[in-house]
């Protein structure tokens, strides 16, 4: 008797399964990559953010006022840094400034470009540049080895 009924509640499983199977909509039939999820493009250069200063403030906060493109802040605090994207992405020929801020005193350095600037606590130090090599450049403060990003420069 119990072998009854387990073979027919495991055909009324099969039935059903293949029911949903035939009655579900089919995904495939709309895209070649069925479950897979499409994003929209991204841009291919970051942008420096935009904020509007506020009334007052914080002591540890910056503020990118007149943003041009190709000039970035990199705010670090605690050997890591906490602005902009990790890569920064511009075209071989474009004019790049970088203002950067540290918590310690330290040197930026641009490899690749064998590029320096002193950085001091709190102080903006600028490193300005035309992007003439292209590839991927890793920077870093370069006293404390703390690598901190990449700067991509893809040719024109």
């Amino acid at each position: 008797m119990n072998a009854k009924i387990l073979l027919s509640l495991t055909i009324a499983v099969v039935v059903l399964t293949a029911g949903y199977a035939l009655v579900k909509p089919h995904r495939g039939a709309e895209s070649p990559q069925a479950g897979v999820a499409t994003l929209p493009p991204v841009d291919a250069q970051a942008t420096p953010r935009q904020a509007a200063a506020p009334a007052a403030p914080a002591a540890n906060q910056v503020i990118v006022q007149d943003a041009t493109p190709n000039v970035y802040d990199i705010v670090v605090r605690g050997g890591r840094r906490i602005s902009e994207p990790a890569v920064l992405k511009v075209h071989q020929g474009d004019d790049v400034k970088f203002r950067i801020t540290s918590d310690v005193a330290d040197e930026f350095h641009l490899h690749g470009y064998n590029l320096h600037v002193p950085v001091s606590p709190e102080q903006s130090a600028v490193l300005q540049f035309t992007a003439k090599l292209t590839g991927r450049f890793t920077y870093e403060l370069h006293k404390s080895g703390k690598e901190l990003g990449a700067l991509e420069v893809y040719p024109r």
